[in-house]
């Protein structure tokens, strides 16, 4: 039986990706429990390969800018669990999932949360929990440079861990 078909019937996975650390835990979760999933991507993106990004990136992270993002084609709200990954700058979530989480009401929504950094994540995991103090965290975790780590370990972690969250989602 797919692990989403008792009772979470829609599991959609959202992340945003620069350099590709979040992305490759996004396809590895998207596919290991076949959900749809939805990056989002700003309309005017940093240059992932530019020194700048720390500068730029740090900077909208830290000011909370909301960049304008290219049109979304679901309705995120639709889904029964939204599994949600960003990469850390400066401490905290990225500014194009500080854009979705002032487009869309998560409140009461199930959620499963991760964040992609270089240092252990803590800081910006809290920032990204409190941020959805409404919405009901089923579980969380966080990777360290995944591109850079035995990325085939990593993902098998993720892959885990998602499968885990739904199981015991549907043993409740």
């Amino acid at each position: 039986m797919n692990l989403s078909e008792k009772n979470m019937k829609n599991i959609l996975v959202v992340y945003y990706s620069l350099t590709g650390n979040t992305k490759i835990i996004a396809e590895a979760i998207a596919e290991s429990i076949d959900s749809e999933i939805l990056e989002l991507k700003p309309v005017k993106e940093l240059k992932a390969e530019s020194g700048s990004k720390y500068f730029w990136g740090g900077y909208q992270a830290t000011m909370k800018i909301k960049p304008k993002l290219k049109p979304i084609e679901i309705n995120p709200l639709d889904y029964d669990l939204i599994i949600l990954g960003t990469p850390v700058w400066a401490w905290t979530y990225t500014p194009p999932i500080h854009s979705f989480l002032s487009k869309f009401d998560l409140t009461g929504k199930n959620m499963a949360l991760w964040t992609c950094s270089q240092g252990d994540g803590i800081k910006a995991m809290n920032k990204l929990k409190k941020a959805l103090k409404n919405a009901n965290i089923l579980g969380e975790i966080r990777f360290k440079e995944p591109k850079q780590h035995e990325p085939d370990k990593v993902k098998e972690k993720a892959t885990k861990w998602v499968k885990k969250i739904i199981l015991d989602f549907n043993a409740k």
